[in-house]
């Protein structure tokens, strides 16, 4: 019944980090396998609003007879009275889990509140083991906003029969998960659902899953700079588009009015016959599309290749947009899986195009120039 767990966030964390020796990288990695008696695991994920989490871990065993029942009902006695080599090594492992955080993230973390029970859940015949402890500092937090995703910076993988879930005890809201989850206790309403859960097996991108808290009916008024979640991307597209209407509306209104010869009346510069003086100039609205402000994150990415023959470094994206390089790498990630850009890696550089405008050959893409 073995379920191989292989790169959990503990192992890849504990893999990528200088600070943990591979000898302590293996063992971890056997240790964060479900057990060969349990058949499923669920990593349980609570939520709050400070950015600590309850981290839960719990494997379930089928129970098939009456005979495996009593076994197993001894087996969690065990467990709750005694330092089972299971408990022990989850306290260690999460132990070095919150230093190598601290490490990648730049956040203080630590493990607290250790807990572990077992024993048989009703009418379900199976018997449950759970370890958890609080992780904290584990997501970053804005005004009214948690967000997590740097601590799965590697990557993170499910395997067969487990399942990762996401909860909250907050006043906040899901405002954005990414990919999209398997399932959520609202399948009508992400901001409405309490829970959110992906299911084994499947790998998961850089920085993913992604997962977000806000207020759930002032998303774009809590988030901050460095938001790329496309609730706040559609807020602000819908915002810029109605000011912009606006704009093109007074535009027309001012143009139709100088015509008249209305508003040279009331400026004092008409000459008499409806037609301005040298000093007026004609308002027009060509300016107010353009500006950077009013595009949305992808655009202005698009814009700025377009400018640049195509293609450029990301450093340079991110120096030109004064955007964070955290923002800068989960958006072009998106635009990439949606294959609006590609990305090219280059020694230690990543070299960002358009489709149809990556380089030829191998070397550095900035030779021709």
């Amino acid at each position: 019944m073995t379920r191989a767990v292989v790169a959990t966030l503990a192992v890849v964390l504990l893999v990528a980090s200088l600070s943990v020796s591979p000898a302590v990288a293996a063992s971890s990695a056997d240790r964060l396998q479900t057990p060969d008696r349990f058949d499923t695991t669920t990593f349980r994920i609570t939520l709050y609003d400070n950015g600590s989490a309850t981290w839960t871990i719990e494997h379930y065993q089928p129970l098939e007879t009456e005979n495996e029942t009593e076994q197993f009902r001894t087996y969690a006695t065990d467990f709750e009275q005694n330092e089972t080599e299971l408990y022990s090594d989850f306290v260690t492992d999460a132990d070095a889990l919150t230093r190598v955080g601290t490490n990648k993230t730049g956040r203080q973390m630590a493990a607290r509140n250790f807990r572990r029970s077992a024993g048989v859940v009703p009418q379900q015949e199976r018997g449950v083991v759970r370890m958890s402890f609080l992780w904290t500092n584990f997501a970053r937090t804005y005004t009214e906003r948690l967000v997590v995703s740097d601590v799965f910076e590697d990557g993170f993988y499910l395997g067969a029969g487990q399942r990762i879930v996401f909860e909250h005890d907050t006043e906040m809201a899901f405002t954005s998960a990414r990919p999209a989850p398997a399932s959520r206790s609202n399948p009508d309403s992400l901001q409405e659902s309490t829970s959110i859960t992906y299911v084994g097996e499947r790998s998961f991108n850089s920085s993913r899953p992604y997962v977000e808290l806000g207020r759930s009916n002032a998303t774009e008024s809590t988030a901050t700079p460095n938001a790329t979640t496309a609730e706040v991307a559609t807020g602000r597209s819908m915002w810029q588009f109605a000011l912009l209407l606006a704009i093109v509306a007074l535009g027309a209104v001012a143009a139709a009015a100088w015509r008249s010869g209305a508003a040279g009346a009331v400026l004092g510069g008409d000459d008499g016959d409806g037609t301005a003086t040298e000093s007026a100039t004609e308002p027009t609205t060509g300016a107010a599309v353009t500006e950077p402000e009013l595009l949305d994150d992808d655009d202005r990415v698009i814009k700025l290749l377009e400018e640049n023959g195509g293609r450029m470094k990301q450093v340079d994206i991110v120096e030109t947009t004064e955007w964070s390089k955290s923002k800068v790498s989960m958006l072009l990630s998106d635009m990439e899986d949606d294959g609006d850009i590609s990305k090219l890696r280059v020694g230690r550089e990543n070299i960002i195009s358009l489709v149809g405008e990556e380089p030829d050959a191998a070397g550095s893409p900035f030779d021709e120039e």
